[in-house]
This record gives C-alpha cells, sequence and structure tokens, in this order.
C-alpha cells in the first residue's frame, strides 16, 4: 500500500526474471510501514521461495512531510525478534542492518548481530544519515570482529 508505481507481482516478477537470468538478488524490507507480525513472516517464506540471495532490513524513519511522518517508532526488542526470524527462515542468506538501526535500537545495535545479522549497511542509506565508519568499527570491535580497513 505504500508503493504505487508498480504492483506487488511486479516486483515479485522482476525478482524472478533476474534469478533466471543467472543475477544475483537483494531484496529486502522496512519495517515499521504498519505491516502486522505475520505479514512479516509471510515476507520472509517468499524471499525463502524466491531464493533471493541478500535481505537489507531497513527500520522506518519517519521523516517530517511524508505520508509516514507520524508513524510509531517499534520497540527494540521487537525489531531484534524480527532478524532473529528472519536468521531462522532464512539461514544461508546474507542479512543485514540497512537504514534505521542507529535510530530504532540506539544502544540495542550490537545485538542485530546477536540475533541474526551478519552485515551492515556504514554510513548514509538513501536519505538518511547513518553513524559515520569510526562508531560503526568500534561497535563491531567491542563485540570481538577482527578491525577490517579493506
Amino acid at each position: 500500500k505504500v508503493i504505487t508505481t508498480h504492483t506487488y507481482e511486479e516486483r515479485v516478477n522482476t525478482i524472478l526474471y533476474a534469478k533466471n537470468a543467472g543475477m544475483e538478488v537483494c531484496s529486502g524490507l522496512i519495517l515499521g510501514l504498519g505491516e502486522t507480525p505475520s505479514q512479516r513472516l509471510e515476507l520472509a517464506f517468499k524471499l525463502r521461495d524466491l531464493d533471493v540471495d541478500a535481505v537489507p532490513i531497513n527500520i522506518l524513519v519517519p521523516v517530517a512531510g511524508t505520508p509516514l511522518a507520524a508513524s510509531p517508532a517499534l520497540p527494540p526488542l521487537e525489531i531484534l525478534k524480527t532478524f532473529a526470524i528472519f536468521r531462522f527462515i532464512l539461514p544461508d542468506r546474507n542479512i543485514r542492518y540497512a537504514a534505521g538501526r542507529e535510530r530504532s535500537l540506539r544502544t540495542l545495535q550490537p545485538f542485530g548481530l546477536v540475533s541474526g545479522l551478519n552485515g551492515m549497511l556504514i554510513g548514509s542509506c538513501l536519505t538518511v544519515s547513518g553513524a559515520d565508519r569510526s562508531t560503526d568499527a568500534e561497535m563491531l570491535q567491542d563485540r570481538g570482529f577482527p578491525d577490517n580497513k579493506n
């Protein structure tokens, strides 16, 4: 109901066309658009069935002047549970943080990596600013991940 430029079926077909052409597919979601937990589950199974390779999980950052500006924030533990459920359903996929993690999870960000994420986008994500690289590097080092400057 948020995207009106193309239908859900068209988006699914685009993924199928790309997979049939031998391409790797990155397809994910934005949490907090008013979806239900059941709809999140449905999407996780759909992404599994479509055999996507990578799943970025964004968390809505309400922006003033947009239709979703007044959207309520999801509780951090609900977000972390969603990550864990996606990992359970998609055990061998690259699931990563994308936009919104700093604002939505605050000090609980490291627990996303414990709950099943295996990567994160660093810096700005499309229309929202993210943490700077040094802040993310410190978080990773605190969790015991090696410092990789490449």
